[in-house]
């Protein structure tokens, strides 16, 4: 009884927006020096000195004034030749330019990219020192497919849409260290079942069978059949009872089967009322926080290594099965590795990141009888008189994850500006990506089976900084597709939009 109360766990666990730490995409900065002004030679005491030709003026963030007028003891307050228009910015707007110049051109000092390649970057490439990058992720997630434990492609007639959100700050400590903080969720959480493809599935004669088994021994024991087969053949023909009979669930609550009821569509009446369509729980998911740092800084490959630390903020406790949590429930640690082959104008990367749960999820029991609620019977109940008992486990349920989880991807990146340079701030790109969740246990009981899901995805972007005049922001777009899975109830294919945007401190 308690497997397809999983069916909602499962479709919940497809549809929470996952988003890995990803340790930026900005190399450290080559260290700038500010050029000298050239010294004027001393006048020959026989000659008129001659004024020494004005050098270049340096725009920094020291040298500009806080408002026009403002003085500013670092620039001299010379006046500008005549004719000649001065090159000292004037006004809000004049400022804004120069610091978004100066953004981009941090970034971009760390790609160590040619006129061609600029517009494509490396997943273990870290933030500049003082360089801030902030992100926004849209997913858009829909699937009626899954895979069985064998990894065989199947459909139950479950059919989910999902929308997430993540908003990603980073900040870059120094050249090496960087800091982030992801924030998801989930706006809508749709599931909706056909019960004609279901009542075919592998779910639902588990189902039958369990409950055929609860009222088996109590037809024995009336002399209505003589054994187990006989009683499944009478109930598959139409058997009903002439009086009404309780039937007491693994949660301790009763079900009533009526007076000259079939009990095979008693049966089929409460499975289907446990696979329910509903709009699922929507809000903040788990907040995730990383630190990285670079060890591998050259012009062919760059490797970054980080720790992690996931936040059970997401609502998971108590919200029913029918709801699918936004959160997962554990507090957990993570490592990731990050590594880039740089083969200009291709990227090759490699991105592997490891989770192991810190505690266990506490999670109260959802009831069987209405999946929308929790349960408040006693599930250590076994009245004599009743057929079938409660199987025992609390209704205070502590969910433990027995095993590590692994997600991680290999991607390769492709620069457009080879191909052409009105195509420069372009680039293409291909994933394999992969995760596995391994099985969870309530109270030493089977919680939820082994998940493994690969995909491939195509992406493109559009990258400003590859842009004249310079723009420090960037948008992408990538198409995600299940090709391999088990124990998945539905695979979403996914649609993510992502924009970024930098900002120099």
């Amino acid at each position: 009884m308690r497997s397809y109360q999983r069916f909602f766990l499962c479709a919940s666990l497809l549809t929470q927006t996952a988003y890995s730490w990803a340790y930026a995409q900005d190399e450290v900065p080559a260290p700038s020096s500010a050029a000298s002004p050239a010294e004027t030679p001393p006048a020959s005491p026989k000659s008129k000195a001659k004024p020494a030709p004005l050098a270049p003026l340096q725009i920094t963030d020291e040298a500009l004034p806080t408002s026009p007028s403002a003085p500013n003891p670092g620039v001299p307050p010379a006046a500008p030749a005549s004719g000649v228009e001065s090159n000292i910015p004037k006004g809000k707007n004049a400022r804004t330019k120069i610091k978004l110049k100066q953004t981009g051109e941090a970034v971009l000092r760390q790609r160590k990219a040619s006129n061609f390649d600029v517009a494509i970057t490396g997943e273990a490439q870290t933030l500049p020192k003082n360089v801030a990058r902030v992100r926004y992720i849209l997913r858009s997630a829909h699937g009626d497919k899954g895979f069985d434990n064998a990894g065989k492609t199947q459909n139950i007639g479950a059919s989910v849409t999902a929308v997430g959100h993540a908003f990603v700050a980073e900040y870059g400590l120094t050249d090496r260290f960087v800091l982030q903080m992801i924030t998801p969720y989930t706006s809508n959480n749709h599931l909706s079942i056909n019960a004609n493809t279901f009542k075919q599935s592998k779910q639902y004669a588990t189902q039958y069978q369990k409950i055929v088994d609860i009222v088996t021994p109590t037809l024995i024991s009336r002399g209505i059949c003589a054994s187990p087969a006989a009683c499944r053949t009478a109930i598959d023909k139409g058997l009903a009872l002439g009086v009404a009979t309780p039937v007491e669930l693994p949660t301790g609550e009763v079900a009533t089967v009526g007076a000259n009821v079939p009990i095979r569509e008693a049966a089929n009446s409460l499975i289907l009322n446990g696979v329910e369509p509903s709009d699922g729980r929507t809000g903040l998911g788990d907040i995730q926080f990383g630190l990285g740092y670079n060890f591998l800084n050259t012009p062919m490959q760059i490797l970054t290594l980080g720790l992690g630390l996931r936040v059970p903020t997401g609502a998971f406790t108590s919200v029913s099965d029918a709801y699918r949590a936004p959160g997962a429930g554990f507090l957990a640690s993570g490592l990731i590795m990050k590594y880039d082959l740089k083969l200009n104008p291709v990227i090759l990367s490699v991105s592997e990141q490891i989770e192991y749960a810190l505690s266990k999820a506490k999670r109260t029991r959802t009831s069987l009888l209405d999946p929308k609620f929790l349960n408040a019977a006693d599930p250590h109940s076994n009245a004599p008189d009743i057929a079938g008992a409660g199987d025992g486990v609390s209704n205070d349920g502590k969910i433990e994850r027995k095993g590590v989880y692994h997600e991680g991807y290999m991607r390769a990146a492709y620069a457009l500006g080879t191909v052409s340079k009105h195509l420069k701030a372009g680039a293409v790109y291909a994933y394999y990506g992969w995760i596995i969740d391994p099985e969870h246990q309530n109270q030493g009981q089977l919680y939820q089976a082994k998940h493994e899901l690969y995909t491939a995805s195509y992406a493109f972007s559009i990258d400003g900084l590859a842009l004249d005049p310079i723009i420090p922001a960037t948008f992408s777009y990538r198409h995600e597709m299940p090709i391999a899975g088990k124990g998945l109830v539905v695979a979403t294919t996914s649609d993510f939009y992502q924009v970024n945007l930098y900002y120099k401190f």
